[in-house]
């Protein structure tokens, strides 16, 4: 069976505009084609955990299918950090309390450019980051790769990595976007197996990369499956909008959703973390036909892409090729910058146990055939129990 996932071509990802009278209207770009920022070893050191998921954060960036290169300038001498000193450069810093609820900002010598043409971005990551969500007035941001500690998962913080991806984004040229699951939306991309989180570039984002400066020659492929879904969007007060990202779904043969065996609700920034259900787990009965709604993604370099998809049942939230296959699929995967979310039909083996959690599950590029970027974001799940 092959299936398309896109039918009709359309644009989400935004490139940022200048806004004084001497550059209105025109759009920020690199003409070197890079970004190469020094890192401050004073409140980045050298070796620790904010360092090295820096590092991870340009590592995966660099692997976006266009021309544009992200890559580490090393650590910055000791002249000291700050903006327009023609470097661009990260750093972390206290915002202030009146800036508690913002994670980053990123500026660039761009904005006050005649043309809007970027040469310095810097990056200044929020060591003030806090916002009501407990435990309080400690910075929430997390550098490690631990699902629980996730605000989207229940937790506490922000992830560090993601946080960085979306500064990189805007760097580039790309402002926010609201219009469908992106990194450049306020609830960024995270992909989930066990208690592990991977944040990716995705489909928005490299679309928009590819548009500005084109395909690399060694482009690799990059296609994705995660259990989010675009959820509609929210104005932030510079006229751009952020998006809002929801858990994706499983729907009876009659595309009501099932009744959840926890109340589960999307965490916000406000009040206690959630521990008694952090994720969605549905309940279902042995035999009956559902419909598993993921979104799938293709953040690579060919268009359409097409890879064999299996979907399976596991008894953990680690899906992997030793689980059991419920069904398999030829997907065309198309780059036209909106992932694509949809349910796909299955039915619930009927030796599984009441009582007992299970989750269904998805791989994309099944059979391994394609030679891939970042491979960590081709599996995800949704939980079920059997009544």
């Amino acid at each position: 069976m092959l299936f398309c996932l896109h039918n009709t071509d359309c644009v989400a990802w935004e490139q940022i505009t200048c806004k004084l009278a001497k550059n209105q209207g025109n759009k920020k770009r690199w003409l070197t084609h890079e970004y190469k920022p020094v890192i401050d070893p004073v409140s980045i050191p050298e070796g620790s955990p904010q360092h090295a998921a820096l590092l991870q954060a340009i590592k995966q960036m660099n692997l976006n299918p266009s021309r544009f290169r992200y890559v580490s300038g090393g650590m910055d001498n000791v002249d000291g950090v700050g903006v327009a000193n023609g470097e661009s450069e990260i750093w972390m810093k206290d915002l202030g309390a009146d800036r508690s609820h913002i994670s980053a900002t990123e500026q660039s010598d761009a904005d006050y450019s005649s043309s809007c043409t970027a040469t310095e971005s810097d990056i200044i990551i929020n060591s003030h980051y806090r916002p009501a969500r407990e435990p309080v007035n400690i910075n929430k941001i997390d550098y490690s790769t631990t699902k629980s500690q996730m605000f989207e998962y229940g937790g506490s913080y922000g992830v560090f990595r993601s946080i960085v991806m979306h500064e990189m984004g805007h760097a580039a040229g790309l402002q926010h976007e609201g219009d469908s699951l992106n990194l450049m939306g306020g609830d960024y991309l995270l992909v989930a197996q066990g208690d592990t989180v991977n944040p990716y570039i995705g489909e928005d984002a490299a679309s928009g990369l590819i548009a500005l400066y084109g395909l690399a020659d060694n482009a690799q492929e990059d296609i994705s499956v995660s259990h989010w879904r675009y959820g509609g969007k929210k104005a932030l007060g510079d006229g751009s909008f952020f998006s809002i990202h929801q858990r994706s779904r499983i729907f009876d043969s009659a595309n009501k959703e099932l009744d959840k065996h926890c109340p589960y609700v999307k965490p916000d920034l406000s009040g206690a973390p959630i521990s008694s259900c952090p994720e969605p787990v549905y309940k279902v009965t042995p035999g009956q036909a559902v419909k598993l709604e993921l979104s799938y993604e293709n953040a690579g370099k060919t268009t359409p892409l097409h890879a064999i998809v299996n979907y399976y049942v596991s008894d953990d939230a680690v899906i992997d090729i030793s689980d059991t296959v419920l069904a398999t699929k030829t997907l065309a995967f198309k780059r036209d910058s909106t992932p694509a979310t949809f349910s796909t039909d299955l039915v619930v083996p009927k030796a599984l146990i009441s009582g007992k959690p299970y989750w269904l599950g998805c791989i994309v590029d099944a059979n391994n055939q394609l030679a891939e970027s970042f491979e960590t974001n081709n599996a995800t799940y949704i939980g079920i129990v059997v009544k």
